[in-house]
């Protein structure tokens, strides 16, 4: 049995929306690894084979509350950064369309396929991104929710259960995006509810706003040693 994560689709469809752009030096000047981390919990792999250029990063103030913007994201290091999208709740590479994608642990398939019609403001039309949503459970036992948009087409059938590297489809450039390019989200269960993460963690000195916010919770550090792509 397994729970479908509300909301994802619309955050598919608006959390990337202009396109990713390049982040600042500051984005990944605090060099994280799994030992910076607030909190690891390390069982990902690479969702993809090789190296590309990151685009937007998660925001860790209010990610995924676009009625609630500042005009800055704020990376997981503790920089301001005013050249992302603003809210954003995932991380961005640019790659050529048709790149496989891979699952970054073994899974269940909740959702694969094209989403509902979504608004995309910065193209001026609405929008279908194609997606997918798998389940795994960490050692902990503790759930979490990966998720894998903007596709040109998915390999998986909702409901499979599949092994760590499986390809569960191929980038693309569907939905509210300007470039092709991945766009891969997290989320951490706790108590029969689902909240977005960055699965880089926090390694800023001070509090995590996202953690001590009302509608957040802690971020955790998710690569095993050596499969955490590039920020660049």
């Amino acid at each position: 049995m397994f729970r479908r994560i509300t909301g994802v689709a619309c955050a598919l469809a608006i959390g990337c929306s202009g396109g990713p752009t390049g982040p600042s030096p500051q984005a990944a000047s605090c060099n994280p690894t799994a030992a910076s981390a607030r909190l690891a919990l390390p069982f990902f792999s690479k969702p993809f084979a090789g190296d590309f250029p990151s685009g937007n990063h998660f925001d860790h103030d209010r990610p995924g509350v676009f009625e609630d913007t500042n005009g800055y994201v704020l990376t997981m290091c503790g920089a301001r950064d005013k050249n992302q999208t603003d809210g954003h709740d995932g991380y961005d590479w640019r790659m050529p369309e048709g790149t496989p994608i891979r699952a970054v642990t073994d899974g269940l398939v909740m959702f694969a396929g094209v989403q509902a019609p979504a608004n995309c403001p910065p193209l001026g039309r609405s929008v279908q991104a194609i997606y997918v949503q798998l389940r795994h459970l960490a050692p902990d036992g503790v759930e979490f929710v990966s998720i894998y948009g903007h596709l040109s087409r998915v390999s998986v059938a909702q409901g499979d259960v599949i092994a760590a590297g499986t390809v569960v489809g191929f980038s693309g450039n569907t939905g509210c995006s300007g470039t092709p390019h991945l766009h891969f989200g997290v989320f951490k269960g706790l108590n029969d509810t689902f909240t977005v993460i960055d699965p880089y963690g926090w390694h800023a000195s001070t509090p995590d706003p996202w953690e001590v916010d009302p509608r957040g919770t802690s971020s955790v550090w998710l690569w095993r040693d050596g499969e955490a792509p590039g920020l660049r």
